[in-house]
């Protein structure tokens, strides 16, 4: 394993210096004692960040071991230097302070409000009577600025031009030129109800007789297939859910907060 390879999980311990308490030591370096703890930390970001490909073992963490070193070295030899006395540090610093304190928050908020499984339930319940017994279009569309656009492509695409080529070159999408315009399977109950109608009112196969006006211009779909819809059971969605259910109490409370703040 190279330097390149862990330099991300050693730079996030830079920030974890002196919050270890008295431990084992696995080097001191300069007077400086590296906690065992710390070894230990680094250790299981490596392997958890790794997806499995890599192994805690000895060898790993002697590796380690002198990554950590070698740290501890650069900072003391920066701080000899002054380096952490600069406007550039500081300004750096300040960043780096924003960030956790944001991440710091929303941790908070969400540990003080956990999402209890009886809610989880109840939302999946409610999420399930709304999908099921609907249908599941899969779709492309092509977004363009006027009706006179939308109208010259889908009389391009009922001459036989092929709709994908179309989204590539027509599509305001920026994704459109990768993707053809593909907008892969939705169930037409979680839609809103005007998109849902749109999509039912074409047949398989078939493109829209006219555009389909939004804020950001004119859609032209084309259903490529169509099926019964299937609903995931509640296992498989529950961890989904609570994470949606999470983040929406966290910007609930992120909103609240902009609008008592005094904003100039």
């Amino acid at each position: 394993m190279r330097l390149h390879t862990i330099a991300a999980a050693v730079l996030s311990l830079s920030l974890a210096a002196g919050a270890y308490a008295a431990d084992k030591t696995v080097a001191v370096v300069n007077g400086v004692s590296i906690p065992q703890a710390e070894l230990d930390q680094l250790a299981d970001s490596v392997t958890k960040g790794s997806n499995g490909r890599v192994k805690d073992s000895p060898e790993l963490r002697a590796e380690l071991k002198q990554q950590l070193i070698t740290r501890q070295i650069i900072v003391q030899e920066s701080a000899r230097r002054g380096l952490d006395k600069t406007p550039q540090f500081k300004e750096r610093m300040d960043a780096v302070r924003n960030d956790l304190l944001q991440q710091s928050l929303l941790e908070n908020i969400a540990g003080a409000n956990p999402v209890a499984d009886s809610q989880i339930k109840a939302e999946y319940d409610r999420l399930k009577g709304q999908l099921s017994g609907q249908k599941e279009v899969k779709a492309r569309q092509i977004i363009v600025g006027t009706e006179e656009e939308a109208n010259q492509i889908i009389a391009q695409a009922k001459k036989g031009s092929k709709f994908e080529d179309l989204a590539r070159s027509k599509s305001k999408d920026p994704s459109a030129k990768q993707t053809g315009g593909e907008m892969g399977w939705g169930n037409l109950g979680a839609m809103a109800k005007p998109l849902a109608d749109e999509l039912k009112s074409i047949g398989k196969g078939q493109v829209s007789a006219k555009g389909f006006k939004t804020e950001i211009g004119y859609h032209i779909f084309k259903i490529e297939d169509m099926r019964d819809a299937k609903v995931p059971s509640y296992e498989e969605a529950k961890p989904q859910i609570g994470r949606q259910m999470q983040n929406a109490h966290i910007e609930k409370t992120i909103a609240e907060l902009r609008n008592k703040a005094k904003i100039q």
